[in-house]
């Protein structure tokens, strides 16, 4: 099963109602769109983080609405961008829509680094599938929910030179992919 017919699987269910759909959707979308938020809204990350929050609430709210048939990514990324640039809109009273489009026509080079910074995640998402099931969990524990190595060994009941080698062999498989030595901190 591919990527792109898991996540319209995962489309349909969350217009059904499923709950685990939003949750996966959530935790899917919402770095990537704070990230992006954040280069639109530069120095606004409250701002920013508030609207994602209320944003993933409003289309669970209109999910029976939403169409089955789209790109989730990209429907999502343009309906997020216009509701959070429509709040900020109403937080700041603009006075008219070219005002606005002056403040973020300034941006354009920090959107382009938005942009650069969404494919980096993208091309780590991929590499992360390259990985055997061991070396991908190995690597999550560690970066993702910050265990020490000690702690994974202990977890996964193996010892901690194995640990280690999990370890090593993923990221050293995640940097040939990725063609980025300092990939890490994306985490």
């Amino acid at each position: 099963m591919n990527q792109d017919s898991t996540e319209a699987e995962r489309w349909i269910s969350f217009c059904d109602g499923d709950e685990g759909a939003l949750v996966s959707l959530y935790e899917r979308y919402y770095s990537m769109f704070f990230v992006w938020g954040c280069k639109w809204l530069a120095g606004e990350e409250d701002f920013v983080k508030d609207q994602l929050h209320d944003f993933f609430l409003y289309i669970w709210e209109s999910r029976d609405k939403l169409s089955r048939d789209i790109n989730v990514k990209a429907y999502l990324l343009t309906s997020f961008r216009r509701r959070l640039l429509y709040q900020w809109k109403k937080h700041q009273r603009l006075t008219s829509i070219e005002q606005m489009g002056e403040t973020f026509e300034n941006n354009e080079a920090e959107l382009l680094d938005a942009e650069a910074i969404s494919e980096q995640f993208l091309r780590l998402e991929k590499a992360l599938t390259l990985l055997s099931p061991a070396q991908r969990e190995v690597v999550e524990l560690r970066f993702l929910q910050s265990k020490s190595l000690q702690e994974i060994a202990d977890m996964k009941k193996t010892s901690l030179r194995t640990v280690y080698n999990l370890l090593h062999r993923g990221i050293s498989k995640l940097r040939s992919e990725i063609n980025e030595k300092n990939f890490l901190w994306l985490w």
